[in-house]
């Protein structure tokens, strides 16, 4: 079964949240269904959108010297791009096309920016990543000697620094990693393997990972800290808030919609029920009664306002159609002399809670 979290969790930088930062994203995602060999994304567009691949496959493309296409990489399932022009504002440096019929999440600059407020560390493990891209096919480990106390120092002349914070993300340091050249001194605090601070004077965390991070002259040394058995208790698990009697069906063919759309609402303490045809949700809302209905405008069996009509022939329920921005004035107009009707300006999570929760007012 389609589960959102595991897609998400294939991406590096978000795999050190929880489960609230992984709905916090949720929220954020907009859903786009791709044809084959469309057109994602072209080299020297804004960077201003990060994809993640739901299922099919893209390609990666580039211009070569003599004006072919030279294909560089393919991408499928959990894979992603359009991180790094997030991070730097750089335009695209490579095309993107579909090669067979694809699904997106596709994550705006200005929904990236509000979720690195929320959670800086995305930022860190962003920057880690470039700089490991840029340093991976000409770095190599060097020898680096156990202290006294059991950790490691060595030289940066020796051993980059990335290679020292891969060495303690593989080993799940508890502890800090000191930096010093002849005019500075640094410091990386891990948890559990994972980065958790970065200090250099007084700069910022990501400035002052940048900085560290271009360091070619200078010293390490990473510091274990003893494990204490209160570190290994496990987080008290928050009460379930109390379940709101209000019933929601969503009526919609694809899957990951269904799934976006149910996850938020059962977190809300809605019940909620999902349907990919519109014949079988007149069924369930016949039997059920529910409170609300979340519906497409578009469904495998009848059209967003054949199903409306059929819906009002056996209940006048609020029915909140999933509308984009571009097209919500043409549905407006078709369906007006229906009541009780109301309108999304996209299929983002965030928006259709608030359409939602404004309908069931």
């Amino acid at each position: 079964m389609f589960q959102i979290a595991e897609v998400l969790k294939k991406v590096p930088f978000f795999q050190t949240l929880g489960r609230d930062g992984i709905d916090f994203i949720v929220e954020r995602l907009k859903f786009k269904p791709y044809d084959g060999e469309e057109l994602i994304c072209q080299a020297g567009d804004p960077g201003d959108k990060m994809y993640i691949v739901i299922n099919g496959e893209v390609k990666v493309v580039v211009n070569a010297d003599d004006g072919t296409e030279k294909v560089i990489a393919y991408l499928a399932t959990g894979d992603y791009f359009g991180e790094m022009s997030l991070l730097t504002g750089e335009p695209r440096s490579a095309s993107v096309v579909t090669t067979k019929t694809s699904e997106m999440f596709v994550l705006n600059k200005n929904d990236f920016d509000v979720i690195i407020e929320k959670f800086p560390s995305i930022t860190l493990s962003m920057s880690k990543i470039m700089s490991q891209r840029l340093r991976e096919t000409n770095q190599k480990a060097a020898n680096a000697k156990p202290d006294n106390n059991g950790g490691i120092k060595g030289s940066l002349e020796e051993k980059s620094l990335v290679d020292v914070m891969k060495f303690c993300e593989e080993n799940s340091l508890n502890g800090k990693v000191l930096i010093k050249n002849s005019i500075a001194k640094g410091e990386f605090h891990y948890e559990k393997g994972e980065l958790q601070k970065v200090i250099l004077g007084d700069l910022p965390e990501d400035q002052a990972l940048d900085s560290l991070l271009k360091w070619k002259e200078g010293e390490f040394s990473v510091e274990p800290r003893p494990m204490k058995l209160e570190e290994e208790k496990a987080a008290p698990v928050a009460e379930a808030p109390p379940k709101d009697p209000h019933r929601i069906v969503i009526v919609n063919n694809s899957m990951v919609v269904q799934k976006m759309l149910q996850r938020a609402f059962d977190s809300m303490g809605y019940e909620v029920y999902a349907i990919e045809k519109g014949s079988k949700a007149l069924n369930m809302i016949k039997s059920m009664k529910p409170n609300l209905i979340i519906s497409d405008t578009k469904l495998p069996d009848a059209t967003g306002a054949e199903f409306l009509a059929s819906t009002r022939e056996i209940s006048q329920v609020p029915v909140v159609m999933l509308t984009e921005k571009s097209n919500r004035a043409q549905y407006e107009d078709e369906l007006k002399a229906n009541n009780k009707v109301f309108f999304t300006n996209s299929q983002e999570v965030g928006e259709v809670v608030k359409v939602v929760e404004n309908a069931l007012k």
